[in-house]
């Protein structure tokens, strides 16, 4: 045999004599070991003496601790696997109150048949936060969004019930703000009344989660009206003394917007309630309040009328013109008129309050007939004026003019 062989021969010798003296050991001797576990999970003993003071463990929610045990190795992979039935890590809960507390851990191992054994385990103390259940009673907000369709209002929204009971940990119902129902009132054009669902916000508008409300719906009853915008005219009663009247007068706001339903749309106007016009005697203006129909509203509830006004002594002012100053209206192209060429004199009484007359002058007026649908002929027909505001007229002497229409 040669060298080489021999090396390799012996080689392969002694790793077979290795391998048997290993099996050897191993099955007659099994060595020590330290096994650490992590993360087992920590029983709450005891829990009841909690629940009996209304009391929860606000965290940790799941504790757990680190736990070393040490024994043969055989016994040790067996043990690992299924330490969840091995290992007993717990807390006591009896005999502690609202706050941060500590709370010590005991560990125990269940196998007794084993020579597993307990070296140490970490933390000896876990540091528990405990909450009060409490509750507290708060009023419901309603919170819109959308938008009424042009031409809609809303009226005040009511609520059923109006206060919600929420409980839960101390913590967290303080942190609670708000109770908000939503409603969308987006395309809504009748009035309703539906539940809608509450949540629970704090400050910032977060929901809170973890509290119990009760209830967890509410009923909103849901107003909705016609709106429209109408002018104001005042409504008087009585009588200023003589040679006194009331001018420029001014309704602030001219306008009111008002909501009911479908029949506003019939009003044109809404008047004021009366006043006494003897009453505005010694003022330049007058609150007054507006005389609503049965089953109309005020959309601002709020809103002011003011009525501004000036008491002026009425004064009278004559006018004399020549019948050469009357013009001719509306007259058929085909006739001539015949009549107004005379100088005979026609006077003109005006009334009204003196501020307004003083600067009214003869070229202000224009003095007219009109001649409309009239035929070929003689004609007596009415002289009129053009109108000018606050003031009236009186008289007009004579009233009547006669005239004739030829053809051309």
């Amino acid at each position: 045999m040669s060298k080489g062989k021999s090396d390799i021969t012996i080689k392969i010798f002694a790793l077979l004599i290795a391998i048997i003296l290993w099996s050897y050991v191993m099955g007659i001797k099994d060595p020590e070991k330290i096994t650490e576990i992590r993360n087992v999970p920590v029983t709450l003993s005891n829990v009841s003496a909690l629940d009996r003071q209304n009391l929860i463990i606000m965290s940790p929610q799941e504790p757990t601790v680190n736990v070393k045990v040490a024994g043969k190795k055989s016994e040790i992979d067996k043990f690992v696997k299924s330490y969840d039935k091995n290992v007993l890590a717990q807390v006591e809960l009896s005999g502690y109150s609202e706050g941060q507390v500590k709370i010590p851990v005991s560990v125990g191992l269940l196998n007794q048949g084993s020579s597993v054994r307990l070296v140490s385990y970490e933390p000896k103390e876990i540091l528990f936060t405990i909450d009060k259940i409490i509750t507290n009673n708060l009023p419901v907000k309603i919170e819109t969004v959308g938008n009424l369709p042009a031409g809609y209002v809303l009226g005040d929204m009511s609520i059923k019930p109006q206060n919600v009971l929420i409980e839960g940990p101390r913590t967290w119902v303080n942190e609670v703000t708000d109770v908000i129902a939503t409603v969308d009132l987006g395309n809504r054009t009748m009035s309703e009344s539906n539940s809608f669902p509450i949540k629970i916000v704090d400050s910032e508008g977060n929901d809170v989660r973890g509290i119990e409300k009760e209830p967890n719906l509410v009923e909103i009853d849901i107003p909705i009206f016609k709106k429209v915008t109408l002018p104001i005219e005042l409504q008087t009663s009585g009588a200023l003394p003589d040679n006194y009247s009331i001018t420029n007068i001014v309704i602030n706001p001219s306008r009111v917007a008002i909501k009911g339903d479908d029949s506003i749309k019939n009003l044109s106007k809404i008047d004021t309630k009366l006043v006494d016009i003897n009453t505005l005697l010694d003022k330049s203006a007058v609150e007054v309040e507006l005389d609503l129909p049965e089953g109309v509203q005020l959309v601002n509830p709020n809103e002011k009328i003011t009525v501004f006004y000036n008491i002026e002594e009425v004064a009278s002012k004559d006018f004399t013109f020549n019948i050469r100053d009357i013009t001719a209206t509306n007259v058929d192209e085909t006739l001539d008129v015949e009549g107004l060429d005379t100088d005979s004199e026609i006077r003109v009484q005006l009334r009204g309050s003196k501020s307004i007359l003083d600067n009214v002058n003869k070229e202000d007026l224009n003095l007219f007939v009109d001649l409309a649908n009239l035929k070929e002929g003689r004609h007596t027909v009415d002289i009129k004026m053009n109108e000018i505001e606050g003031v009236s007229i009186v008289e007009i002497n004579p009233s009547k003019l006669t005239i004739n229409l030829n053809a051309s």
